[in-house]
Parts: C-alpha cells; sequence; structure tokens
C-alpha cells in the first residue's frame, strides 16, 4: 500500500514540476521575480529565450518521465515489490549482522 501510495505521488509530482517548468518561463511572474530587481545584470540571461526554452524543455521532459511512469504503473509496483526484502530481526542469527 505504501509503495502504492509512493509511486501515486511520484507520478503526480513529476506532471506537476513539469507542468510548472514548461509554462512559467513565458509568464509574466518570470519577468517580475525577485531576482530580476535584486540582480539586475542576470536579467539578460533570464530573459533570453533560449534559457527560457531551456527550461520549457526540461519541464516538457520532466512531463514525460511522469507519463512513463503512470503508463507502467503496475510493471513498477510488481518490480519494486520483488525486490529482496530486508531481513527481520528474528532471522538473523544471534552474534551477525543482517
Amino acid at each position: 500500500m505504501l509503495q502504492r501510495l509512493y509511486l501515486a505521488v511520484l507520478i503526480l509530482f513529476c506532471l506537476e514540476l513539469g507542468l510548472f517548468l514548461t509554462v512559467l518561463p513565458w509568464s509574466s511572474v518570470w519577468e517580475r521575480n525577485y531576482f530580476l530587481y535584486r540582480y539586475p545584470a542576470s536579467g539578460a540571461w533570464l530573459l533570453n529565450h533560449y534559457v527560457r526554452g531551456a527550461i520549457s524543455g526540461l519541464g516538457l521532459a520532466d512531463i514525460l518521465v511522469g507519463l512513463w511512469q503512470a503508463a507502467h504503473f503496475r510493471e513498477l509496483l510488481t518490480s519494486r515489490s520483488i525486490a529482496s526484502p530486508r531481513p527481520t530481526r528474528e532471522s538473523v542469527p544471534r552474534g551477525q549482522t543482517a
């Protein structure tokens, strides 16, 4: 159950972060942020269309990762549940460490 919840939260995080990185560089919030007022020399770099495109491309890649994980949800759950479990305290002989 916990693995299913973890994977669902990871998928939602990837999709949300990807959408945020794709849209934000092209919004007015990007042009009126704290760093442009605090460090005016960084304005030319942050407002460059190639930098904005690179950040949007990173967001699209993140969306694709989230969609891939959503499409392979069941396979990822089975591969994670088959992983070798940690031995319990009772299964380790006395004097040995796990």
